[in-house]
Formats: C-alpha cells, structure tokens, sequence
C-alpha cells in the first residue's frame, strides 16, 4: 500500500507543478504526471492494490483539470493495464524501449482524448500540440520511474517487478 500511496503523491505534486508551470511553458512541452504515476505503478504494483492505485490517480487529475469526470480514471486504468501487460512481453527495464513505449502510450491518450472531445479534432493542432507532449512524457518517464524506485526502495517497499509476475504452475489438473 505505501508503493501506491507514493505513485499517488507523486502524481498530486505533479499535477500541482505543471499546472503552476503551464502559463510559462508552451502548450504541450510539459509532461503528464497522471500518465507518468500510473506507468510506474503499472512497472511496480500489480493486483488490486495496482488497479485501485490507478483509478485514485486518474481520479485526482480529473478533479484538477476540471473536464469530464471519469475520463482520466479510465485513461490511467488502461495505461496501468497496457503496461503490465507490456511489461510482461518486452523488456521495459531499458530507458530506450521505455522512453518508445510511452510516447506510442502518450500518442495513443492523445488519440482518446480526441475520440471523446476532450482534445481538438485530430489535425495539425493536435499533432503541434501531441508531438512535444508525447515527447516530455517520454523523456519524463525516465525521469519519474527512477524517482518512484528510489522512494520504494527508501520506503522499504522493495517493488514487484512486472515482468515475469504472471505465473503458471502445472497442477494436478482437473479430473
């Protein structure tokens, strides 16, 4: 429980941060902490506690940017999924393969956004807009998934990695 109350103060902190930084920075030049929270836990926490970790995440930044509620809550639902998910395929411990596939998870936000009217209609402001957001959420990714170990580790939370969490003990079968 305290890796999910971390990812969760660290994505409050966030959101509070790039809210107060976004009069001075161009729009779409800074990252999504909502998102960047939810991968990390997707990396480290999985179950309910994961799930319910997500949601809270995604919950709070639909409070705070005053759209639709609900939508967020779903998108950090989905992104906690795909990236245990992914995690379990492809080997995100590498910055490189990490930082490729949150920006693809970012451009894919982006998309959703559109498809529910919360973002312009896809064209040349959504892609002026997406390309630098996809890339500070990338570059940021790194960034937030090196802070989030080094608060689990400090916390005595240890982290279950992602990968390899899926198990499949042969049994005595069904009979």
């Amino acid at each position: 429980m305290r890796r999910v109350a971390i990812a969760w103060t660290l994505a409050l902190g966030g959101l509070w941060l790039t809210g107060a930084a976004a009069a001075w920075v161009p729009r779409g030049w800074l990252p999504d902490p909502a998102l960047l929270a939810a991968v990390a836990l997707g990396l480290r926490v999985g179950g309910a506690a994961g799930l319910v970790g997500a949601w809270a995440i995604g919950w709070t930044a639909d409070l705070l940017c005053g759209g639709p509620v609900g939508q967020y809550a779903l998108l950090q639902l989905l992104a906690w999924g795909i990236t245990r998910l992914a995690a379990r395929r492809v080997n995100l411990e590498r910055s490189l393969v990490f930082a490729l596939f949150v920006f693809w998870l970012c451009v894919g936000e982006t998309l959703a956004l559109a498809a529910f009217g919360s973002a312009p209609a896809l064209g040349t402001e959504t892609v002026a807009v997406g390309l630098p957001h996809a890339l500070a959420n990338a570059l940021g990714a790194i960034v937030a998934r090196a802070v989030f170990d080094e608060l689990i580790e400090r916390a005595g939370g240890g982290g279950e990695p992602a990968r390899g969490s899926l198990r499949l003990d042969a049994g005595p079968g069904v009979r």
